[in-house]
């Protein structure tokens, strides 16, 4: 895999409520199966940002020792 390809993580969002001008609502990793609520549109940005560079991370260390 080159270096700048990056892969793909899938998530299914479910927006359960609208207060406040934002959402609240849940996250789920599909591929770990992992739910995490949200109390608005910046953390669940931030709860999938920290998963991808996570994943990102952990792939390059991984990458790193072969």
């Amino acid at each position: 895999m080159s270096e700048r390809q990056k892969k793909t993580e899938t998530f299914i969002i479910k927006i359960m409520n609208q207060q406040n001008s934002t959402w609240q609502g849940s996250v789920t990793w599909v591929d770990e199966q992992r739910e995490q609520y949200f109390r608005s549109a910046l953390e669940l940005l931030k709860l999938i940002d920290g998963a991808l560079v996570t994943k990102n991370d952990s792939e390059d260390t991984c990458s790193d020792k072969r």
